[in-house]
């Protein structure tokens, strides 16, 4: 009887028990939302994990095999020549340059056939100096932007500088050519065929035939301010706030920060005195360790600009293997580098982290000949381009502000902007729709 009774209690107790939990479950939710958010942010504070191997290595592979020339962006190709060029190959000595024209430049990619690697920007060889046996000081801010090697006897690589018109060459050792082989040929690289276009001061190549990339939406999220404000103060009981309608301030004795609530873009300034003049490399990685710090992008960034005068260096962000653009850019970072350190700091606080995207929505853009053809049309001649590259815009959606859509378009630039090639005016050159 004892026993029974003791059961009884028991089973009244568990009784209560889940109808108090099931009470509890329904009528209080937001510590659950709560602790989600608040598990959201300490990912989103997480900075992504990158290699300056990939920032700073080529952005496109072309392929000139039996007179035919084919172009990619896949990344899985790129990262894996990046690593060939930092942990498998090895160099020499880099020998005396020869000044050669573009023309001849090109000429000797079709003498057999080549892999060429291109670069957004002029890389100096500083950045790569332990892959050398011997890279004398004069050459660590020398600079190129055209990497090739032969395919069928890879015992010697070279360097391009298309502003100079100069050509480095080094012994190449460390080549396994299945690897090499085997990294051209994987089953997922989508290759173009293409056509070589001389625009002002290199050669850029364009698609031969019609194509289609996809639309992309995103859902995407805000860095807090306070991840910034804790990284780029010093002591932070210091920082003085001050709102405005559309904006936030915040000051302390040396430096501001700067957040347009409008368009969620950070600006950053600390007063850093410097007269001397850093040498490129230096300048290239400190920067790189500043955007280690400052950019959650989770997809590929690349070095994008450098303006010696000002000392801004400039990293865009990638999707699929496509640089980002928009009427606001949330596509890139700008990082002013001194002696003392960063000065100057501009970043998007916006990034894509869920794509939601139809995959049967694609765009038809534009071939070689027909985007030429439409430049032309606009008032701008091949002549007086510098540079064209295929990206995609940003938008922000009108019906919620955690969703994006990303366009692909072609891309112009010239006189030291990018224009969207659909946003054009036929005034060859007007600035006001610079990118």
């Amino acid at each position: 009887m004892k026993g029974t009774g003791f059961i009884r209690i028991a089973l009244i107790f568990l009784i209560i028990l889940s109808l108090f939990l099931t009470w509890a479950i329904w009528t209080m939710p937001s510590q659950y939302d709560e602790q989600t958010n608040n598990d959201q942010k300490k990912t989103s504070s997480v900075t992504i994990s990158r290699q300056l191997s990939h920032v700073f290595g080529p952005s496109q592979i072309v392929l000139h095999e039996a007179g035919m020339d084919k172009i990619t962006t896949n990344r899985a190709i790129l990262s894996t020549f990046s690593k060939f060029f930092m942990v498998d190959w090895q160099m020499e000595n880099l020998e005396d340059p020869l000044e050669i024209s573009n023309e001849n430049y090109q000429n000797s990619l079709s003498q057999s056939d080549k892999i060429e690697l291109i670069y957004l920007e002029n890389i100096p060889f500083g950045m790569m100096s332990d892959k050398f046996a011997n890279l004398p000081g004069e050459y660590q801010n020398r600079t190129f932007d055209r990497v090739y090697l032969s395919i069928s006897e890879p015992d010697r690589i070279y360097f391009y500088n298309t502003d100079s018109d100069l050509l480095y060459s080094s012994s190449l050792e460390g080549v396994d050519q299945e690897k090499l082989m085997a990294a051209l040929r994987k089953e997922e690289a989508a290759y173009q065929s293409v056509m070589t276009v001389k625009a002002k001061n290199n050669n850029i190549y364009l698609p031969i035939a019609p194509f289609e990339l996809p639309y992309l939406t995103y859902m995407v999220e805000r860095q807090p301010n306070s991840l910034f404000i804790e990284r780029l103060f010093d002591d932070t009981s210091e920082v003085k706030e001050t709102r405005s309608e559309n904006s936030v301030q915040y000051i302390d004795y040396i430096s501001k920060m700067f957040v347009n609530e409008d368009t969620n873009i950070l600006s950053y300034y600390r007063n850093r005195a410097s007269d001397k003049k850093m040498p490129l490399t230096e300048t290239l990685r400190d920067s790189f360790t500043e955007l280690m710090l400052y950019e959650n992008w989770s997809d590929e960034i690349h070095f994008f600009d450098y303006n010696s005068q000002s000392n801004v260096v400039t990293y865009r962000r990638y999707i699929d293997g496509y640089p980002v653009f928009g009427t606001t850019d949330y596509g890139a970072t700008h990082i002013t580098i001194v002696e003392n350190g960063m000065s100057e700091l501009q970043v998007p606080l916006m990034v894509a982290q869920t794509p939601i995207s139809d995959e049967d929505n694609q765009k038809e853009l534009l071939n070689g000949e027909e985007l030429l053809l439409h430049l032309a049309e606009q008032g701008y001649a091949i002549e007086e381009i510098e540079d064209i590259q295929l990206g995609y815009t940003w938008s922000n959606s009108s019906e919620s502000s955690r969703v994006i859509s990303l366009e692909p378009d072609w891309y112009i630039y010239v006189n030291g902007s990018w224009l969207n090639s659909r946003d054009l005016h036929q005034d060859g050159g007007d600035e006001s729709s610079g990118l």
